[in-house]
């Protein structure tokens, strides 16, 4: 607020304002940014706590497997929201490259509970066209995904 008062003061006497009347303006202005900006910051960011607190406790899987497939976040490393997932009742199945679509998705138990499938998008090394012809590969058969001169065969399970 100092570094624009300046100006604004010159911008107010340009228009006629009074020195008092510009006084009470910046000190509601300064009293403003003191308080309401850092006000509405809390709120704002309490409103996102509430609301991730919530879903992490009623929705789990899909919480954990939508914090996954939106990293990097900047918070947290995903072996880190896996661990605490974990933690917390939920299972976290590894990548199958028979099974995993490209990011994390949430799977269906038969007894009614829901799991955590880690996605080919955590397969270090493996680029998202290789790993997305594997993923559309399991509609047609067999698949091959070639790497300079070598080449790995992957064939879905019946």
């Amino acid at each position: 607020m100092k570094n624009l008062e300046g100006k604004l003061r010159i911008g107010m006497t340009a228009n006629g304002i009074a020195p008092k009347v510009q006084e009470t303006i910046i000190e509601n202005i300064s009293s403003f940014a003191l308080y309401g900006f850092p006000e509405s910051h809390a709120a704002s960011f309490a409103l996102i706590a509430y609301a991730s607190a919530y879903f992490k406790v009623k929705y789990l899987a899909a919480f954990t497997c939508a914090i996954l497939n939106n990293q990097p976040m900047g918070f947290y490393m995903p072996a880190v929201l896996v661990k605490d997932a974990q933690r917390h009742g939920l299972r976290v199945k590894p990548i199958d490259v028979q099974v995993s679509d490209w990011a994390c998705t949430v799977e269906h138990e038969s007894d009614g509970s829901l799991s955590l499938r880690m996605g080919l998008g955590y397969a270090k090394g493996l680029r998202k066209q290789s790993g997305e012809a594997l993923v559309a590969s399991r509609f047609r058969g067999a698949v091959s995904l070639g790497r300079g001169h070598h080449t790995a065969h992957f064939s879905p399970q019946p």
